[in-house]
Parts: C-alpha cells; sequence; structure tokens
C-alpha cells in the first residue's frame, strides 16, 4: 500500500464497484486541474461603466477632429478672404491713379508696376490657400465611409463635400476673374501712358526703366495667374463632375 494513501475497506459487489470509482476519480483530478483554462480580460459589457468610457472618447476624438477640420477650412477662408482684400485695393488704386498721374505718364508707368507688384502678392497668398484646400477635400474623400457596409451615409457624406468643393472652386474662379480683369486694366493704363509718354518724354520713353519694370511685372501676373488656374483645376476633388471657366 502506498504511503498517504488512506486504508479503504469493502465487501462485496458494491464495495468492489466503489473502490474502482474512487481510484478513477483519483487519477483524473489532477488532469481536469491542468485543463482549466486561463482566464483573460472579458469585453466589457454593453452598459457598464468601461464601455461607456470607450464610448466616450471615441465621441470625444470624432468631436475634435470635426473641430480641427472646421479650424483649418476656416483659417482658409481667412487667408484667401485677405488676399481678395489686396485685390480690391488694386482695382481702387486704379481709379486713382487714372486721374492722380493721366498728364504724367512715367509716374503713372511707375505706379502701375506697384500695382502689378501688390497683384502678384494677392495671387501669391490665394495660392497657397487654395493649395491647402485642395488638400483638405482630397483627405475628407479619402476618410470617407465605406460603402460596402455603409453605402448611404457613404454617398451622403460624397455628396456633401462634392457641393461644398464645388463652392470652393467657384470662388477660386470668381477670383481669377477678377485678377484677369484688373491686370487687363493695368495693362491698358500702361499703354495708355506709352503713347502719350512717345509724344511728350524725351528720349524713347516706350524702353524706359518705369514702362520695363511695369511690363515684366504684368507678364510675370498673368504667368502666375494661369499657374494658380492650373492648379485648381489639378486640385479638384475627383468625382466632383465641375465645369469650371474663367
Amino acid at each position: 500500500m502506498e504511503a498517504g494513501r488512506p486504508m479503504v475497506t469493502v465487501t462485496g459487489q458494491a464495495g468492489a464497484l466503489a473502490l474502482m470509482a474512487y481510484a478513477k476519480n483519483a487519477k483524473s483530478e489532477p488532469a481536469i486541474a491542468l485543463a482549466k483554462p486561463v482566464s483573460t480580460a472579458a469585453t466589457p459589457a454593453p452598459n457598464s461603466a468601461e464601455a461607456k468610457k470607450a464610448t466616450e472618447a471615441a465621441e470625444a476624438m470624432a468631436k475634435l477632429k470635426k473641430d480641427m477640420r472646421l479650424g483649418k477650412k476656416n483659417a482658409i477662408g481667412d487667408a484667401k478672404g485677405r488676399a481678395k482684400a489686396k485685390l480690391q485695393q488694386v482695382m481702387e488704386r486704379l481709379k486713382l491713379l487714372k486721374k492722380i498721374y493721366a498728364n504724367d505718364p512715367k509716374a503713372m508707368a511707375k505706379a502701375l508696376a506697384a500695382a502689378a507688384k501688390e497683384l502678384k502678392a494677392a495671387v501669391k497668398d490665394y495660392g497657397k490657400a487654395a493649395k491647402e484646400a485642395g488638400e483638405l477635400y482630397a483627405q475628407d474623400f479619402a476618410n470617407l465611409p465605406d460603402a460596402a457596409t455603409d453605402p448611404e451615409g457613404a454617398a451622403a457624406q460624397r455628396k456633401q463635400l462634392e457641393d461644398e468643393a464645388k463652392m470652393e472652386a467657384s470662388g477660386d474662379m470668381d477670383f481669377l476673374k477678377e485678377v484677369r480683369s484688373t491686370s487687363n486694366a493695368l495693362k491698358d493704363e500702361l499703354q495708355t501712358a506709352k503713347t502719350k509718354g512717345i509724344l511728350t518724354q524725351p528720349g524713347r520713353f516706350e524702353r524706359s526703366d518705369e514702362v520695363k519694370e511695369a511690363e515684366d511685372g504684368l507678364k510675370e501676373l498673368d504667368e502666375m495667374t494661369e499657374d494658380l488656374d492650373q492648379q485648381i483645376r489639378r486640385d479638384m476633388p475627383p468625382g466632383s463632375l465641375m465645369t469650371l471657366a474663367a
């Protein structure tokens, strides 16, 4: 008899059966204990405090992303607004130049060169803001809901973004139209100044530094305007189906 094992006395058939059951249980208990699974962290119940915290964290993150996008969109709008204000200032100044320097071709050419420089700065600033807007919309379209799992939600958000992008691009085209119109007005005034200068100024006025500076500035302005036009068209969101003319 093994040491430590209690003595079991059996009598009759019932005792023999009990002894066999006892021996079987004694041998199987260690195996049963080893087979018990290791406990793991359970998924929080839907209404538990942990689930509530997870939901609140997800909602806070979604709100943060929404607020950040809105802040960036507003900053882009403000930058475009400042560029439009510069354009408006040049347009208003041109009216004054016609009166102040009507009989001074040299001063007119110099003032037109300064106006072209300011207009180039406005186009540059607007182009930077338009580029950021294109990047913002590209990111928005890339993060649309999966159409396979949420077709209605994806379609609704896509349409909203496309409508918003169309409005943005329409404003960009309006800006370009005004820039081109103002640039043409500056060219007309420069041509008038050249004609008057040829008749009233000594030497070859049309080749003077003032005229050359104005002509070079207006040429660069045209190039920048065309570059901005191409940039806006290139950055249009896919699927917006916009036909732009400027």
